[in-house]
């Protein structure tokens, strides 16, 4: 269960795809219910819960249903589904998640994804629900240890951490396209919303511009316009900035080997960073702010850097001292492959499945 949108790609959504890949491949039959979703997916039914309606959660924009209709909607395909176990993503979201918790009557699982500092609006709007929550759930997962705190905060209690998965039959070093002749490139992937750190970038590349002769940068996400992103830098450097917007998933593995680092400068609000281990996965190194989402994937792998978060002259710092030593971005990028491997969609859902039996 996912009280996303399908229609719109993001991470809740692309953990149910992975996830279903690896059940189906193992001889599991599933249901997937969201909003905007209709017909099958990856060898399961898709379940559409409703219209989704874009709302502002947590420094984003959700899309969510929540008109009249969807909680039956939901209640309906959980009740007549025969299943053993319903997970459900985000169970304190309303509508679709908390609908199917309550009309769960098999085991429930539950998977917490978002991470933040201050309140959470979403969870807050379920908050008359928590005790029924609670006691409904049977497992409690977190992506993450961001997002255990912040779960824990409205529901207290026991909570393993299981994270997103990889697919590293999609990304993998095998891509790696050849280096550019026109000098050394810098990848940005996400969403055009401020808290996605976009803005710390642009202020830093001038400066990294200064120390690496002939650097680029790519910003692929849905949302942004060429011109906008241009416009508050040198006019020699304009020309050195390419804005892709969305890129399907069939051509993102390769965007990302193709470049020489992956910058992931986010303010907050992010509870594991799957950029980050998609880029490792692709044989390129990263540079990510501090925040504590980002600052656990990069302890974990070690195929990166750390900034201060919202600092532009110490991100400009860390994008020079990668870009500028060809030693350094290899050692990274070894590392960077070896340490993703623990997050192979095969190895999180060997963990999930064990949650599932028990």
């Amino acid at each position: 269960m996912s009280p996303y949108s399908w229609s719109h790609p993001g991470g809740v959504n692309n953990h149910l795809s992975g996830l279903a890949r690896q059940l189906v491949e193992r001889g599991h039959e599933i249901t997937i219910v969201a909003p905007d979703a209709s017909g099958r997916v990856e060898g399961g039914l898709l379940v559409d819960a409703g219209r989704g309606l874009p709302l502002p959660a947590n420094g984003s924009i959700a899309r969510l249903a929540v008109l009249p209709g969807s909680g039956a909607r939901v209640k309906k395909a959980v009740r007549s589904g025969g299943f053993d176990v319903v997970h459900v993503h985000e169970p304190l979201v309303p509508l679709v998640s908390t609908s199917a918790v309550m009309a769960a009557t098999g085991r429930v699982v539950g998977t917490f994804h978002a991470a933040g500092e201050g309140r959470s609006l979403t969870y807050l709007a379920g908050k008359t629900l928590l005790g029924r929550v609670a006691r409904r759930l049977d497992f409690r997962i977190a992506v993450s240890k961001p997002a255990r705190a912040l779960a824990s905060a409205y529901l207290p209690g026991e909570y393993r951490i299981v994270p997103n998965g990889v697919d590293l039959s999609r990304f993998g070093p095998r891509a790696q396209a050849a280096a550019d002749a026109d000098g050394p490139s810098i990848l940005f992937v996400g969403r055009n919303e401020k808290r996605k750190g976009l803005a710390v970038l642009l202020e830093a590349f001038p400066l990294v511009c200064q120390s690496v002769e002939g650097c680029r940068l790519e910003v692929i996400g849905s949302g942004f316009d060429e011109a906008e992103v241009r416009r508050g830098l040198p006019d020699t450097l304009r020309g050195r900035v390419s804005v892709a917007g969305f890129v399907d998933n069939e051509e993102l593995p390769s965007r990302y080997a193709a470049a020489d680092v992956f910058c992931a400068p986010a303010l907050g609000g992010e509870s594991f960073g799957i950029v980050l281990v998609e880029s490792m996965a692709s044989g390129t190194p990263v540079v990510a702010s501090d925040i504590p989402g980002y600052a656990a994937v990069v302890e974990q792998t070690g195929g990166g850097i750390l900034f201060r978060r919202g600092d532009a002259r110490d991100l400009a710092r860390a994008l020079v001292e990668v870009l500028a030593d060809a030693p350094m971005r290899g050692e990274l990028a070894s590392r960077g492959l070896e340490g993703v491997a623990q997050f192979s969609w095969r190895r999180v859902a060997d963990r999930l499945l064990e949650i599932y039996q028990a």
